[in-house]
C-alpha cells in the first residue's frame, strides 16, 4: 500500500462536525440509529454478527505479510512488521507500543479491519526485536519521533491515516503528530500518558500516590533495593513531604548497572510492583451476553460531558452537571485547574542522563538479593536483558533529558499543531497505571478530542470494554458501519 493508494480513500465518517443535538435524549438516540455509514460487504457482515449493542472484539488473527529492518544510526537497527493485503487495504495505520520498551505483538494488528487497513507494527529503539535490546544510547523521545518518520518514508506513505498509541505510545503519538502534523490524518489514544513528572512519581515515588494503594507491595519494592521499610509508616502519605524518588534511583543503578545478578533480582521486584498496580480494582469479568455492564462517560465538544450507551447520551436522568462532576472525581494526583503543576521539571536541572553508580547499588542492596535464583545460571544472567524494565526506568529517571523539546505536550504551541487532527481517546476509569488525570488534562487543553471513559475498566488494551472502544474507533476512521 502506498501513500497514493491511501489518498484515494474517502473518509466518510472521519469525525465530522456533528449536527446540532436534538432537544431530547430520545431524539438523540433516534438520530444516532439513523446515521450509519456505508461499509463493505465483508465488514458489514462482521458488524451484523457483532453489533454495536454488544462489545466489539478483535478482528481475526493473521500472519505478517511483510517485515524488515531499518538501520537508523550506528547503534540502533529497528524491526517492523506489516499486516493485511496492501492492494485491498487502502488505509495506512501504525501501532505504537507502550513501556517504554514493551515491543509489539501480532495481536496489535487485530484492532484494525483487515479489509481497510494496512497495519505497521514498529519495535521502538531497544524494544522487541529491534537491536541492541535494552540499549539506552541515543534513545530519547526525539529519536523515536524521527524513527517513525524514517519508517513512513521507507514504506513510501504520504502520511499515516491512523496512529494507534497506548500508554507510553500515546506520548509518542502526540509528540510525532506535533512534529509532523501534516503526516497524520487521525489518532486513537488508549490510557493517556503525557510522561510528566507527576505521572512518574505516581507510580515510582514514595508519596507519589500509587504507593498508598498497595502499601505492603511498596514496602517490598523499596526493600528489594535496600530501603528500610520501617521508615515508611510515618513518612508515606501524610508526612507533608513531597515525592521521594530514592527507590527509582536505586533501581536505575540495579537495572542498568553491570551486575547481572542485581539486574535479575531487580527486574523481578520491579515487575511485581508494576503488576500489582496494574491489577488493582480490575473489573475484567465480561458477562456471558457480551454486553457492557460499565457506564460510559464521554466528552465531546458538541455535548460536553455525558453518560452514554450504544445509542448516545442516556435517558437515565443523569445531567450534564453530574457527568462533569463524575469526570473530575476520577482524578488521582492533580486538580482540574492547574495541569501545568504535573510537569514539575524545576528540580531536574541535568540535560544529560543520570550516571549509573554500580557501587551504590551493591552497597545498599541486601547480599541475598544479589544471589541468582536457583533456576537461573550465571550465563543466563549475563545475557538477560529485561528491555521494558530497563527502558521504563531509564526514561522515568531521566525524564527531562529524554523528553527534551516535547517535555510539555500540553503547551499552547504544541496543541495548536494538533487542532486539525481528529482524535479519539479511550481511558479506563479505574486505570491505576495511567490514571485519568492525563486524559482529562488533554481534553481541557485540546477540547476537540473525543474522550471515551468506560468507568469500570483498567489499563489493559484487552479489557473487554477498552478493546471494544478501540475497535469501534478504528472502524469509525475507516467509515465502517454504525460504530
Amino acid at each position: 500500500s502506498s501513500g497514493a493508494g491511501a489518498s484515494k480513500h474517502v473518509f466518510g465518517t472521519f469525525l465530522p462536525p456533528p449536527p446540532p443535538p436534538p432537544a431530547t435524549r430520545t431524539a438523540r438516540k433516534e438520530m444516532r440509529l439513523g446515521s450509519t455509514s456505508p461499509a463493505s460487504a465483508s465488514s458489514k457482515t462482521a458488524i451484523e454478527a457483532n453489533s454495536n449493542t454488544q462489545l466489539r472484539t478483535l478482528y481475526p488473527p493473521s500472519n505478517a505479510t511483510n517485515n524488515g529492518t531499518l538501520e537508523v544510526d550506528s547503534t540502533h537497527t529497528l524491526y517492523y512488521e506489516q499486516y493485511n493485503d496492501p492492494v485491498n487495504a487502502p488505509l495506512n495505520a501504525l501501532f505504537l507500543h507502550g513501556g517504554p520498551g514493551a515491543g509489539c505483538f501480532p495481536n496489535h494488528a487485530r484492532f484494525f479491519s483487515p479489509d481497510h487497513y494496512r497495519v505497521s507494527l514498529l519495535d521502538q529503539r531497544g524494544s522487541g526485536q529491534s537491536t541492541p535490546k535494552g540499549e539506552t544510547t541515543n534513545n530519547t523521545l526525539a529519536t523515536l519521533v524521527q524513527d517513525i518518520e524514517t519508517l513512513r518514508i521507507h514504506l513510501g506513505y504520504d502520511r499515516w491515516d491512523v496512529l494507534l498509541g497506548g500508554s507510553w505510545g500515546t506520548t509518542l503519538a502526540l509528540a510525532y503528530a506535533q512534529t509532523y502534523p501534516e503526516r497524520v490524518k487521525g489518532m486513537v489514544l488508549r490510557g493517556v500518558c503525557l510522561f510528566r513528572q507527576a505521572e512518574i512519581d505516581w507510580l515510582f515515588a514514595r508519596n507519589g500516590g500509587a504507593d498508598i494503594l498497595n502499601l505492603e507491595g511498596w514496602k517490598e519494592f523499596e526493600k528489594a533495593v535496600g530501603i528500610d521499610a520501617d521508615e515508611m509508616t510515618s513518612q508515606v502519605n501524610g508526612s507533608g513531604k513531597g515525592p521521594n524518588r530514592d527507590a527509582l534511583n536505586r533501581y536505575y543503578d540495579c537495572l542498568l548497572g553491570r551486575d547481572s545478578a542485581l539486574r535479575v533480582s531487580a527486574t523481578a521486584s520491579w515487575t511485581k510492583w508494576e503488576m500489582s498496580i496494574f491489577s488493582l480494582n480490575r473489573k475484567e469479568k465480561q458477562n456471558k451476553s457480551g454486553n457492557s455492564d460499565s457506564p460510559l462517560l464521554v466528552w465531546d465538544r458538541m455535548c460536553g460531558w455525558s453518560f452514554q450507551d450504544e445509542f448516545g447520551p442516556t435517558d437515565a436522568g443523569e445531567t450534564d452537571e453530574l457527568a462533569t462532576k463524575k469526570a473530575q472525581s476520577l482524578r488521582r494526583f492533580s486538580s482540574d485547574n492547574a495541569p501545568e503543576e504535573c510537569f514539575g521539571f524545576g528540580d531536574l536541572t541535568s540535560s544529560t542522563p543520570r550516571t549509573i553508580i554500580d557501587d551504590n547499588a551493591k552497597q545498599h542492596v541486601d547480599a541475598r538479593l544479589r544471589k541468582l535464583p536457583p533456576n537461573v545460571t550465571v550465563e543466563q544472567a549475563k545475557t538477560f536483558v529485561p528491555a521494558q524494565a530497563m527502558l521504563t526506568c531509564y526514561y522515568s529517571t531521566n525524564v527531562e533529558y529524554v523528553m527534551g523539546q516535547h517535555r510539555n505536550l500540553l503547551s499552547a504551541k504544541g496543541i495548536e499543531r494538533l487542532r486539525n487532527i481528529p482524535c479519539i481517546a479511550v481511558q479506563g476509569g479505574e486505570d491505576a497505571i495511567c490514571p485519568p488525570d492525563s486524559a482529562l488534562d488533554l481534553v481541557q487543553s485540546w477540547p476537540e478530542v473525543e474522550l471515551r471513559i468506560p468507568l469500570g475498566a483498567g489499563h489493559s488494551m484487552y479489557h473487554a470494554e477498552i478493546c471494544s472502544e478501540l475497535v469501534k474507533a478504528t472502524d469509525r476512521f475507516a467509515g465502517i458501519g454504525n460504530s
